[in-house]
């Protein structure tokens, strides 16, 4: 009887295992490979060229927004912030989201809109087709560059709480014609096996012609790496460096804006032995940390800083957003913009929506361009 039992459980062992080790392989198979540079299909490009160029007269508004693919509201707290959830708890509360997020985009009334975390038919989000929702609302041209795309992410370990399949990127659209768009792998990856069902980060590059003009507005929507030691961020914010510089150096106008997961540089103070003093203090030191972001080069190089602190972009999805005491929460201020030296910023501002729909507040820029 006993050896019955041993042989039984045996059994059992190998066959856990040999799924275990089916399932790796499977997620290696399809593991989401993107090329270096890969040129994305532009959505409603406008057809009249003469009319949908940017004029250097006028001003320019841009939002970008982490809409957390209309799962991550106030109601929510999530695995990988030391909460408990991986998605929402039907599709129909993922969809009030998607309105209440685009109520805010319309609201904006933005000639360029910078969105993260947009999903299409992701389980995560119930399958909602979100890049179509907000294409067709803004009715403007869009692209799509995905970020992550996995077949099925295994957390968090909990039945009815997986991920799932994962189809997920950032989203560009602008009131302009768009010549050109491309999606560019940014360094840097976690270590085997954890990479095969992680993001892969990119920055998209949209390149807009100007009137009466050979220049072009570079506009670089990014949405850089969370949940590393520091080292991705900084990989991925050097290589965003040589790209700007390399389009500013060809008299084009850039600006880069997104979710950089970084505490922008009038958001910290840095102690100089490896930790930082938030403007937004971190309430417990156990909570995830949003490395100050390196201000030197961009100093040097006459870049600019555009974001606003007056109101915080970003909490953290340790708990549900605690509406009877703000105080309570979490706050970062990570989302904003990075304009080149021939950009004169008008005003930024960051939208006080109380983390209704999303974990992230948008943030507004309006902007002239140097003749």
């Amino acid at each position: 009887m006993f050896k019955k039992l041993l042989k039984l459980l045996l059994i059992l062992l190998i066959s856990v295992i040999s799924l275990a080790l089916l399932f790796v392989v499977t997620l290696q198979i399809f593991e989401y490979r993107p090329k270096e540079e890969t040129e994305l299909t532009i959505d409603h490009n406008l057809e009249n060229l003469s009319s949908n160029k940017i004029n250097l007269s006028n001003p320019i508004k841009i939002t970008t927004f982490n809409i957390g693919y209309a799962s991550l509201s106030e109601t929510e707290d999530f695995v990988m912030d030391g909460g408990e959830k991986g998605r929402m708890d039907s599709k129909e509360l993922v969809e009030a989201n998607l309105i209440g997020i685009g109520s805010i985009i319309s609201d904006s009334d933005a000639d360029i809109y910078l969105l993260q975390e947009v999903d299409y038919k992701s389980n995560r989000s119930y399958n909602t087709l979100q890049y179509n929702y907000f294409s067709d609302l803004v009715d403007m041209p869009v692209t799509l560059g995905y970020n992550y795309r996995c077949i099925f992410v295994p957390f968090p370990f909990k039945v009815g709480q997986m991920m799932g399949s994962v189809n997920s990127g950032i989203m560009t659209a602008t009131n302009y014609y768009v010549d050109d768009a491309t999606r560019i792998q940014l360094p840097g990856s976690f270590s085997w096996p954890l990479r095969l069902a992680n993001l892969k980060r990119c920055a998209v590059i949209t390149r807009l012609p100007i009137d009466g003009s050979d220049k072009s507005l570079i506009i670089i929507n990014v949405h850089l790496s969370a949940y590393d030691d520091g080292t991705m961020r900084v990989q991925e914010l050097n290589a965003l460096q040589e790209l700007m510089q390399a389009e500013y150096e060809l008299g084009n106008y850039v600006i880069v804006g997104g979710d950089f997961n970084q505490t922008f540089p009038n958001a910290y103070t840095d102690n100089g032995d490896g930790t930082y003093n938030y403007h937004y203090e971190l309430k417990d030191p156990n909570f995830w940390q949003a490395f100050g972001l390196n201000a030197t080069w961009f100093n040097s190089n006459n870049w600019q800083f555009a974001n606003d602190i007056t109101n915080p972009t970003c909490r953290l999805l340790h708990q549900p957003y605690d509406t009877a005491n703000t105080a309570n929460n979490q706050y970062y201020a990570i989302d904003g913009f990075i304009v080149g030296p021939n950009v004169q910023i008008e005003s930024i501002h960051t939208r006080d929506e109380n983390f209704k729909y999303s974990d992230h507040n948008p943030v507004e820029l309006i902007v002239r361009l140097n003749p």
